[in-house]
């Protein structure tokens, strides 16, 4: 039994050792994406712009358990905003608190600031809108049938829990790029169902009781619509 101690005692420290957090910096920047080809509803999308704004970023180590697109309303859950499942954040690891206001008509990848981490298991992230959320405007057509839209202001002050994001982060140089992938944020949105009648210029600003809005609504709370990936310098 003295024998067996003495050998399992230094596998333990070392494997304390492995395991020691170390604090650590690295970039985060955005790039919004629009689909060339039509969405699942079959609308085909272009002259895509708007803006979106963030203030933070979050870095857990809680894993997400479901990979499927997630839609709210099939749980029934009245906080817009909430994860599906039984995910857990766990630790914490690292933060951007800076605030940041997209450009959806961008393609270029716009800077959003510096985490502040420590390495370890990252597992997923939380992203918070500021209270003047996203708003976009395009055009959209299907079946010969054209729809210039604006859709009006979508705000929530809830944050948007459980963006997947596996990465045994080290001391490595490199950076956390969120992909915005508007082809999934508008897959849902029926835009000849705005409940509005065109404006003198002929865009339609969706009605926020409108099947449009809620179709947005429901994009813009599938975590599907974000993307974190690792890029290495």
């Amino acid at each position: 039994m003295n024998r067996l101690l003495v050998v399992v005692l230094p596998v333990v420290v070392s494997c304390g050792a492995i395991t020691a957090q170390t604090r650590r910096t690295f970039s985060l920047d955005v790039a919004v994406t629009v689909p060339a080809v039509a969405l699942e509803s079959g609308w085909t999308l272009s002259e895509v712009t708007g803006s979106g704004s963030f203030t933070s970023m979050r870095f857990f180590s809680g894993k997400v358990l479901i990979g499927a697109r997630f839609d709210p309303l099939s749980l029934l859950i009245s906080t817009a905003w909430a994860h599906p499942g039984h995910y857990i954040p766990g630790e914490a690891l690292g933060e951007v608190l800076s605030p940041l206001v997209v450009d959806f008509g961008k393609r270029d990848v716009q800077p959003w600031g510096t985490a502040n981490a420590v390495t370890g298991s990252y597992g997923s992230a939380q992203l918070t809108y500021a209270m003047t959320g996203l708003r976009l405007k395009g055009v959209a057509t299907k079946n010969g049938k054209t729809v210039r839209f604006d859709t009006g202001l979508l705000t929530s002050s809830a944050p948007l829990e459980g963006l997947k994001f596996d990465r045994e982060m080290d001391t490595a140089p490199g950076g956390v790029r969120l992909t915005v992938d508007l082809g999934v944020l508008l897959s849902r949105v029926e835009f000849d169902q705005s409940m509005a009648m065109p404006r003198a210029d002929g865009v339609v600003v969706f009605d926020p009781t409108s099947p449009a809005f809620n179709g947005l609504t429901r994009g813009a709370t599938d975590t599907g619509s974000y993307r974190l990936s690792w890029q290495s310098n």
